[in-house]
């Protein structure tokens, strides 16, 4: 037996006939392509059926705890009219936040989505005295989806640090802003559009089935289509993603522009709600739509995260600050602004208070004018 032989007598792998005797590398009995099938995948009731189901037990017993614990510290956070306030509150964060964590999975951050609201606010106001709702709402979305795409152009195309990029956008259309209103927001709200906001089934408003609709598409979107895998591909390696076909610009640009449009969509619901114009109601919006998608799972590094945790973050923070609130305001308060049953003699406690805040204040002023003048008067 030869050399060569023997080394490969032990990787011999059975070939089939072959007519031109030069033999082939096919294995025998071998099933063609049309008969290799994919691994079945069992449904989620399947797996529930069968035990299998991944189910994380730290979530469920916090948010089970947290409930508990609010309901015996402070019950009145369950009263109906609380939830419709909340429901409506998460409507508009919830969609901005769903904006957000697109940008997100794709390595990204947008911080001009509260000037887009302001922005809506505006545009709204300024439409309202020529009767032309359904036209400003078009131009709110269409600004919307232009400064979300020239965020995207910024970012992938001239490679602008996503930071840099939309904090610039924030500046430039917070200025406009600035410019046209003069400081003085000015203009009212349509009542036709206030039901979008204030009226709904039951406690539900129409806004936040509006914001469960749009989630609702997104998720789909995420989960089975084409253009969800390329997102999450793009944001857990825009290299091999581009190897493999995928077009990293289109897919950051798109990501930013449906950002936008969702926050112009926010914009809508928030001039809904509140009623008025006010133009620096939206910065907020920046900070929040971020931590509430970090709250849900979503990652800074892009490519984790999904729909259900961005709503689930939005929902927890804006119920963690409705807490916070009611908590601060629930003490019974005297005309002074003290605190009943805080300590005794409140009347007094709160001249004396008074009295402490006027002298402290005499002190800031005196001491401003010594450092502006230089010398004691």
């Amino acid at each position: 037996m030869s050399r060569d032989r023997f080394l490969s007598e032990p990787a011999r792998i059975p070939k089939a006939e072959d007519a031109g005797g030069a033999g082939s590398a096919r294995i025998t009995g071998a099933p063609g392509p049309a008969e290799v099938a994919a691994p079945h995948r069992p449904s989620l009731a399947d797996r529930v059926r069968r035990g299998r189901a991944r189910v994380h037990p730290l979530p469920v017993a916090l948010a089970a705890l947290t409930v508990a614990l609010v309901a015996v510290f402070e019950p009145r956070f369950y009263r109906p009219a609380n939830l419709h306030v909340l429901m409506q509150q998460w409507s508009v964060l919830g969609l901005v936040t769903l904006g957000q964590l697109l940008v997100l999975l794709v390595a990204g951050i947008d911080l001009s989505v509260g000037a887009v609201m302001n922005a809506t606010l505006i545009i709204i106001a300024l439409m309202n005295g020529h009767s032309l709702l359904v036209v400003s709402l078009l131009l709110c979305l269409a600004l919307g989806a232009l400064v979300g795409v020239t965020n995207g152009v910024l970012v992938s195309v001239r490679e602008v640090p996503p930071f840099a990029a939309t904090l610039g956008m924030l500046a430039v259309i917070q200025g406009a802003i600035l410019v046209y209103t003069k400081g003085i927001p000015a203009g009212n709200i349509p009542p036709s559009l206030r039901p979008v906001a204030l009226s709904g089934v039951g406690i539900v408003p129409y806004s936040l089935i509006m914001c469960l609709g749009v989630a609702a598409l997104l998720l789909f979107a995420l989960r089975r289509g084409t253009y969800g895998r390329k997102i999450y591909a793009v944001g857990r390696s825009p290299e091999v993603a581009r190897r493999a076909g995928i077009s990293t610009i289109y897919v950051r640009v798109s990501a930013y522009m449906a950002c936008g449009v969702l926050a112009a969509a926010a914009g809508i619901i928030l001039s809904a709600y509140v009623g008025y114009v006010d133009p620096e109601i939206g910065g907020n919006y920046n900070l929040e739509s971020i931590a509430a998608a970090v709250l849900g799972g979503v990652a800074f590094t892009g490519g984790e995260g999904g729909v259900t945790g961005a709503l689930a973050g939005s929902l927890f923070l804006l119920a963690l600050l409705n807490v916070a609130t009611r908590a601060k305001t629930s003490r019974p308060r005297s005309r002074l602004g003290g605190d009943f049953g805080h300590r005794p003699g409140s009347v007094r406690g709160n001249q004396q208070q008074q009295q402490r805040y006027q002298q402290r204040n005499q002190r800031q002023a005196r001491d401003d004018r010594v450092h502006l003048t230089g010398h004691l008067e």
